[in-house]
């Protein structure tokens, strides 16, 4: 039979008329509708359109592809080869940034936690002996045990995803701290390769000066058979003697830079400068040939290390704004504990029984009414913050561009230029061989032969040192691809996306 319904229940659900409970869902919708207010407080920075800023970016001819990782490779040096492979394993500064890497991967961690339950144990245990004077009857005269263990439980349900976004954000980050790494690495092989470049540039100087030092030398020698012949004068002896002095402080001098640039290579590998003098002169020829991608597109934003950090911590901070605005909405935690609590008369286990448990459960709610402004100005600041990570990353994909657009003009520049000198070097050799010929026979003076042995000498300097540019120019521009690096998935391979919709 089914039990008879309580009337008096049936009345008091009835007693609230429909036009109270519309009121209370009124409230509490402008009671929510007030928790989410912003104060009007959203972000004004938008993320640059890369396919926008790489028009105008200068083509090239050349059928090359995107560097490698290693691209320094293409040089053949076996030399440079290792003193790279030295400083990416001992340099501190790619262990300072492994360090970075490692403590935002545990900030993520932390971060994570708050989205699982807690739950924790405690135990009090004590042992009690009660003289018989205090009382004629229990607990006088006896022993008491005063035991409890306890277990508390606790859940944030994070219905608004706070916890959530906090967690993305920390990986966010650590992952920027990944690209940031990267960074380091490409920063530091390319100034091994840059520092190496110079440190042949500076041997073929050197040979340049020992060949005029021969030179001058010979001059010299050829002075003073004409001068004991009677065709020459002491005057022509020592004007041709001045710039022998001249070019020997330029060896000694560039032999200076030899060692110095030795001790700048060993630093670069993480080693004290006196590993430095085992260094031989580079096998690395500085007309070797180098080429351009053939294809400069938007895609550079996929392979800078640099950009694709900046382009991380635009998503951690977008993460942010969606933790900050989840304040404004009330925060409810799931709480439970149970436990054994007694004080008992016998042995250390009496306590566990059925008559000493303690347990509860209930929900823990935090309203945010009123707080001074406090909410809105942590809103605001998260705002501010992905107004600056934006802002960052497009600084970022402009000096990408611009330092690609830099090196592709100075190779291009460079490569005429070598065309250029390299003929002039030759004219300089030719002029020179025929002023000598002509003094020696004494068709000419001197003063022809001093002139031309000094354009020579100007002629095989540019020669050397636009040689160098162009290298130095084509490792600045494997840096301005990014190294070669392809990352995976990558976030900066993504086109932008807008500010996170959380008004």
């Amino acid at each position: 039979m089914m039990p008879a319904r309580n009337p008096e229940r049936r009345t008091a659900a009835r007693s609230l008329p429909p036009l109270a409970a519309r009121g209370i869902a009124a409230l509490a919708a402008l009671w929510l509708g007030a928790c989410a207010h912003t104060g009007g407080i959203a972000p004004r920075a938008t993320l640059v359109d890369a396919a926008t800023v790489a028009n105008g970016l200068p083509a090239s001819a050349s059928q090359a592809s995107w560097p490698r990782d290693d691209w320094w490779r293409a040089w053949r040096d076996p030399q440079l080869d290792t003193l790279v492979t030295d400083a990416v394993t001992g340099s501190p500064a790619l262990r300072v940034a492994q360090a970075r890497i490692d403590r935002h991967a545990e900030l993520a961690r932390i971060a994570g936690a708050s989205r699982y339950p807690s739950v924790s144990a405690s135990g009090d245990f004590g042992r009690t002996r009660f003289a018989r004077f205090d009382s004629p009857s229990p607990p006088g005269g006896n022993t008491v045990w005063n035991n409890s263990v306890g277990a508390d439980l606790g859940y944030p349900l994070d219905l608004w995803g706070k916890h959530r976004a906090e967690r993305e954000g920390a990986l966010d980050s650590t992952l920027a701290a990944e690209a940031d790494a990267r960074v380091a690495r490409l920063t530091l092989e390319t100034a091994v390769a840059r520092t190496y470049v110079t440190f042949a540039k500076t041997f073929d100087q050197r040979d340049v000066a020992l060949a005029t030092l021969k030179r001058q030398q010979d001059v010299v020698a050829i002075i003073e058979r004409r001068y004991r012949a009677g065709l020459a004068s002491r005057f022509e002896i020592t004007q041709a003697n001045t710039p022998v002095a001249t070019t020997r402080a330029q060896i000694e001098e560039l032999d200076r830079q030899v060692a110095v640039l030795r001790n700048e290579l060993a630093v670069l590998t993480g080693r004290g400068p006196g590993v430095g003098a085992a260094l031989t002169r580079p096998a690395l020829r500085l007309d070797v040939p180098v080429a351009l991608p053939a294809n400069l597109p938007a895609e550079l934003v996929g392979h800078r290390p640099d950009i694709s950090a900046a382009r991380w911590r635009v998503e951690a901070m977008a993460k942010g704004i969606h933790a900050a605005h989840a304040d404004f909405y009330p925060n409810i935690d799931l709480i439970a504990s149970a436990g054994l609590a007694s004080a008992a008369f016998g042995g250390f286990f009496t306590f566990i029984n059925n008559d000493a448990m303690t347990h509860g459960f209930g929900a823990a709610i935090s309203l945010p009414i009123f707080d001074g402004g406090v909410r809105q100005g942590r809103y605001g600041v998260a705002v501010a913050d992905y107004d600056l990570a934006v802002e960052t990353y497009n600084e970022a994909v402009l000096a990408a561009f611009r330092d690609v657009a830099n090196q592709v003009v100075s190779l291009q520049s460079l490569a005429q230029q070598q065309v250029d000198i390299t003929a002039a070097n030759a004219s300089a050799q030719h002029a020179f061989d025929y002023a000598t010929q002509g003094y020696r026979a004494g068709l000419t003076d001197y003063l022809n032969v001093l002139s031309t042995q000094t354009e020579l000498l100007q002629a095989q300097q540019a020669l050397a040192n636009v040689r160098a540019a162009r290298l130095d120019a084509w490792a600045q521009l494997m840096m301005a691809l990014g190294g070669g690096v392809e990352p995976t998935g990558d976030v900066a391979a993504r086109p932008p996306q807008g500010a996170p919709d959380v008004r």
